[in-house]
């Protein structure tokens, strides 16, 4: 007699098939909605020595006494539209528009104060101006805003259990009586 049998055998695994809001997409964007403010309003207020990021001109990132200049060749247009990019990176679901837009208001705010202090004008952190300050902050949330996710991955588990499916039975009977 001989008898084949399958081995029986269940197989589990799972896999990615949908996405879905993030439990973080509200932190997301509470701090992108908080950079964007800080950004727009810090551009608008006193960065150094009485003078408004508006109306500095944007030659102020490399050169100390570039002066003043109407507000689309300011310094703070670039921390403006940050801003305004960190609003449109909520569109894309990585979050790399908000954290570039939040890399470049610091780099203008690093810019600016070493520059005060080329100039001569950073002798105490007093010197440094609410709106700078509020570019600090803004492109600091932004930053951090940008490392939640938007999206997560919905996964489905799936099991296969492989039953006795083929029989081979081969019987030999001989049975002689007498």
């Amino acid at each position: 007699m001989r008898v084949y049998h399958d081995t029986d055998t269940t197989m589990a695994g799972s896999r990615a098939v949908d996405t879905a809001p993030s439990p973080w997409l509200a932190v997301r964007v509470i701090l992108t909605v908080a950079a964007a403010v800080l950004l727009l309003v810090g551009s608008f207020l006193e960065w150094t020595n009485g003078s408004d990021g508006s109306a500095l001109a944007i030659q102020n990132y490399w050169d100390p006494n570039a002066g003043t200049a109407g507000f689309l060749a300011s310094a703070g247009l670039v921390t403006a539209i940050a801003g305004a990019v960190v609003i449109l990176g909520l569109a894309f679901t990585g979050g790399w528009l908000q954290r570039f837009a939040g890399a470049v208001a610091l780099v203008a705010f690093t810019m600016i104060l070493v520059q005060m202090g080329r100039a001569g004008n950073l002798n105490d952190v007093q010197d440094v101006g609410t709106g700078l300050w509020l570019v600090l902050a803004g492109g600091a949330l932004a930053l951090i805003g940008g490392f939640f996710p938007a999206t997560r991955t919905v996964a489905a588990t799936t099991t296969t259990v492989d039953e006795d499916v083929d029989h081979d039975h081969d019987h030999d009977h001989d049975h002689d009586h007498d």
